[in-house]
């Protein structure tokens, strides 16, 4: 199965201005024309349960963005998917392994000579299987099947960690979207 990530940086004149869902919609636009033909504004949204968006008229059609630092990303999958992407920055580790990894995990982590790489290695993991099953952040992050589905992180630029979640194995594919009219 094919998932294509569109991604942008946004603009340093706009970075810190709370732009991010507005240019995560801009790539789900060019997403959803780019893979379908069909213009975002003519397609109704709605929600599930927990606050999951998805296309009320292409059930087989998913998505979902995430941002970052300077980056927003939207993946774009014929399957229910979630995304996460961490731009590192210092962190209680400590304080947050404790509400997100089992006990021996965080041991295992606190232990590693790359603690900050595999910091947001889990977070980012953790991150994108709750929006992948539309769980939302109030999900008990210990307590996330690990081997449920399949998921793939990697370092998507330096200092950023990327993690996609879903249920069968995905060819992941890039593309960079520039996105001016803010």
């Amino acid at each position: 199965m094919k998932a294509v990530i569109y991604y942008t940086a946004i603009p340093e004149k706009y970075q810190g201005k709370n732009r991010e869902h507005f240019v995560g919609e801009k790539l789900l636009e060019a997403a959803l024309l780019k893979e379908t033909g069909r213009k975002l504004s003519a397609q109704p949204r709605k929600k599930g349960p927990q606050g999951k968006p998805f296309f009320a008229d292409l059930p087989g059609i998913h998505y979902n963005i995430s941002h970052s630092g300077k980056y927003v990303l939207c993946i774009f999958s014929r399957q229910e998917v979630g995304i996460d992407i961490q731009e590192h920055r210092k962190a209680k580790y400590d304080r947050m392994l404790k509400r997100m990894v089992p006990e021996s995990r965080r041991l295992e982590i606190l232990g590693s000579p790359r603690l900050e790489q595999e910091f947001f290695r889990e977070w980012a993991a953790r991150e994108a299987y709750v929006k992948w099953t539309g769980q939302g952040l109030s999900m008990d992050f210990t307590r996330i099947p690990m081997e449920e589905g399949w998921h793939a992180v990697t370092e998507f630029r330096q200092g950023y960690t990327v993690a996609v979640w879903g249920r069968e194995k995905m060819e992941i594919q890039w593309e960079y979207v520039e996105v001016l009219d803010l």
